[in-house]
């Protein structure tokens, strides 16, 4: 075993490429990727320049997308990680929590957790949502903006963000509802779960 087998195989499922696809990018058969993947083969010299390249190059594009996708949101929007610390907020985002540009982007968010949106952080955890196996959470909560005092209300789509290092982030997408429709979906249904493999279905 190398360390490329690791590397290879990692660069190939946060991309989404099958194996056919990365030896056409690299410029060998299938079935080489195959043989990398496994730990049977190691690429030569000159390959290993070509991967480090292009892994190197799609792996700062895709995590500078991530982050410039929130920023540049008309939604109120942000991007966490799984204690909750803020990585990226949208404008809309910190006009809803009514704090300056800027504040919300590497703000702890997690300290002004309301007791159900503690519970339901903690169930999308358990479920795997920072393991890559959820597609996406939606909830309603009750929640504290970080520059207001007051309890607002909202309902969120969370879905995962998938960096070139393989670390998940958890992007919330923020609607905000007034406390009566927040009861009434709250009363419906709290919490909808989609996993991965649920997805498959829906193609």
């Amino acid at each position: 075993m190398s360390a490329w087998d690791g590397l290879i195989r990692r660069y190939r499922k946060v991309n989404g490429l099958t194996q056919a696809a990365l030896a056409e990018l690299v410029g060998v058969e299938q079935a080489t990727i195959s043989r990398w993947e496994r730990g049977n083969h190691v690429p030569d010299l000159n390959t290993q320049r070509r991967l480090r390249d292009l892994i190197a190059r799609t792996a700062v594009v895709n995590d500078c997308m991530v982050f410039h996708r929130i920023r540049t949101s008309l939604a109120a929007v942000k991007l966490a990680d799984r204690q909750g610390r803020n990585h990226a907020a949208s404008v809309r985002a910190e006009a809803l929590h009514g704090v300056p540009p800027g504040k919300l982007q590497t703000f702890d968010y997690r300290m002004l957790f309301t007791e159900i949106l503690e519970q339901q952080w903690r169930e999308a955890t358990s479920i795997g949502f920072f393991a890559g196996d959820i597609a996406s959470v939606t909830v309603v909560n009750p929640w504290r903006p970080a520059g207001k005092a007051d309890l607002r209300y909202s309902e969120c789509c969370w879905t995962p963000a998938v960096l070139s290092d393989g670390d998940v982030l958890l992007i919330s997408e923020i609607l905000e509802i007034d406390e009566s429709a927040y009861f009434t979906a709250r009363d419906a249904n709290p919490m909808r779960i989609v996993s991965m493999d649920d997805l498959v279905g829906l193609q």
